[in-house]
């Protein structure tokens, strides 16, 4: 992140290329404040905006690099090299508090990411979302893998992407002994995206069936089977139904 603009100088352009030289050796706490006083002086020196996110976010202050980045946001409908600045800074924000499980946050700014290039971005608020609370918001989260795919360069990946996604949440679901949701994750995959995952048919049936579903049970148990008549899983599955197989 970062780059070397340099400006014509006024007292404000002045400090802003103080603060990226600053910036540039490393000194991201005095950067910080030439930035600052750029922008008091001349607040139409937008970028001044990114290298504060930039700042911040090197220093471990999210919430203020998030705030920075909301402030550039005008500027990065103008200028491609602030925007992919912009995008850089709230990837890796909302990368790194996915990775703390800090979702909420993580939302926050793949929303803000997602206003400037929708397919990587729309993706991670998809996973944030999945993960935000104690139930998710799978709504939203359907949302935006939707809109990745839709954008995606290579579907096929990143249809990946969501199966292990939605597969983690539900084995998540799993171990807290939430039947009821973990059997969503897998309807939300095989509703919206393939219908003719045999993992997921078979998961689905055999969640039915612990649930007191059989005719559901039955019908995803048939379903896997119909897909792979070798599958293992679903004969056991047809199996402890009571349904013989006849070949």
């Amino acid at each position: 992140m970062g780059g070397c603009a340099i400006l014509p100088a006024t007292q404000g352009k002045k400090d802003f290329n103080e603060g990226v030289a600053l910036y540039n050796a490393g000194d991201c706490e005095k950067a910080s404040l030439k930035f600052a006083d750029a922008l008091r002086k001349e607040p139409d020196l937008r970028e001044g905006y990114v290298y504060l996110a930039e700042c911040s976010l090197k220093k471990g202050d999210p919430e203020a690099a998030l705030k920075s980045a909301q402030q550039a946001m005008a500027a990065a409908a103008k200028e491609a090299g602030i925007s992919s600045r912009l995008k850089t800074v709230l990837t890796a924000g909302g990368q790194s508090a996915f990775d703390k499980k800090e979702y909420d946050l993580a939302v926050r700014f793949f929303k803000e990411a997602v206003k400037l290039e929708q397919k990587d971005s729309s993706l991670w608020l998809g996973k944030a979302l999945l993960e935000r609370g104690n139930k998710g918001d799978m709504k939203a989260a359907i949302i935006e893998f939707k809109t990745a795919m839709n954008a995606s360069a290579s579907p096929a990946q990143d249809l990946a992407l969501i199966r292990s996604a939605l597969f983690a949440r539900a084995e998540q679901y799993s171990a807290q002994g939430d039947r009821y949701t973990q059997s969503r994750c897998y309807l939300a995959y095989t509703e919206n995206f393939n219908p003719n995952d045999i993992e997921a048919c078979v998961a689905l049936g055999t969640l039915f069936s612990k649930v007191g579903n059989p005719v559901g049970a039955l019908y995803y148990a048939q379903k896997a089977y119909a897909l792979d008549p070798k599958n293992k899983a679903a004969i056991e599955l047809l199996g402890e139904l009571n349904n013989p197989i006849h070949p």
